[in-house]
């Protein structure tokens, strides 16, 4: 399931599908749905598959015979590489206007919302016995425990303070998450059912994430927060230059120093002038933009510093607020890929 709305799948329907043994139900963070038997975190799955000696048994055991998928367009490419490369004999979207066919297996398009289809698909779909769910849900549970206590392991870095930071999200807020590494970091993590979560995907750019969210929580009635990294957030700074920005809008800013997810991309680390034309690092800080703007700026740069200013973080005040996290450039990327190692 790529990106949806809060509440466009009807819950009887989401759980009728969830409960049946034969159905894997994967999503990311911005599909919005919950359910026990939910996967959330695709790459947690399909990451340690990729590293398995026997890594083409895995993926047959994984391969759907029918791909059945809605919403919008889906972040994680290793979904797409595996079903591309292990592709389901039948592959049908639902969607009143679009069909992508983003796995080059589509074969059918059914014109219509998803709560539309499944109340006339579902009564037809005899059950069969099936150990294809339990089996992928005791992999998930496995990676979940062990995520767990890799993130007591770690030092300060990206993905220590994305788990503290979700795990802060006050319910009935609404989480706008920046493009790139943010959203991609998300994926890791279990949003809470009270959260509702969006992505201005575009073009997959960085570009317009702090406008989108600034003009969403205009027309929110409850809470904002913008979760971003540095280049997202600075390029797109004049997306605070306005007179519509409520008290209630929140900001929390990682900022790494530069792009740092290309560190995580294979080969690239070696190209000459890597640093100013791929991670372009820099040395910016926030706190001049908040004081033009008017935010209340907080900072941290360790762990106890992250906790103690999450904790009154989205008290009511007079002024919107801004927290610029600052985590270690160097340390990074190697701890997010020695993750996938750590849970295979």
């Amino acid at each position: 399931v790529g990106v949806m709305s809060p509440g466009e799948i009807e819950s009887e329907w989401l759980n009728t599908l969830a409960e049946d043994p034969s159905v894997l139900i994967f999503t990311e963070t911005t599909s919005n749905l919950h359910h026990p038997n939910i996967i959330p975190s695709i790459d947690s799955i399909v990451a340690p598959i990729e590293k398995a000696e026997d890594r083409d048994k895995k993926f047959r055991e994984l391969q759907p015979e029918i791909l059945l998928t809605f919403g919008g367009l889906v972040v994680s490419k290793k979904i797409k590489a595996f079903l591309r490369d292990y592709k389901p004999d039948e592959h049908w979207h639902v969607n009143e206007n679009k069909a992508f066919d983003t796995y080059y297996a589509l074969n059918h398009h059914f014109k219509v919302s998803a709560d539309n289809f499944l109340p006339r698909f579902i009564p037809g779909v005899i059950k069969s016995q099936s150990e294809y769910q339990s089996k992928w849900l005791t992999v998930r549970d496995h990676y979940k425990a062990k995520r767990t206590e890799y993130l007591r392991e770690i030092p300060f870095s990206d993905m220590w303070a994305f788990e503290k930071i979700i795990q802060s999200l006050p319910k009935g807020l609404m989480v706008q998450l920046a493009n790139s590494s943010t959203v991609r970091y998300a994926q890791l993590f279990d949003m809470d059912e009270g959260q509702s979560v969006y992505c201005n995907r575009g073009t997959s750019g960085i570009d317009g994430s702090t406008s989108t969210a600034v003009g969403a929580a205009l027309h929110n009635d409850g809470p904002t927060v913008l979760i971003t990294g540095d280049l997202s957030f600075f390029y797109d700074s004049n997306g605070l230059w306005n007179k519509y920005i409520r008290p209630d809008f929140r900001i929390i800013l990682i900022n790494n120093g530069g792009g740092g997810i290309f560190r995580i991309l294979p080969g690239k680390e070696d190209t000459e002038n890597f640093k100013t034309f791929f991670e372009t690092t820099h040395q910016l800080k926030a706190a001049p933009l908040c004081e033009l703007f008017n935010f209340e700026y907080l900072e941290a740069d360790d762990k106890s510093g992250l906790q103690k200013a999450l904790k009154d973080f989205y008290t009511p005040s007079d002024r919107p607020k801004l927290l610029e996290v600052r985590t270690p450039a160097n340390l990074n990327d190697r701890i997010l890929l020695e993750y996938f190692d750590f849970i295979s």
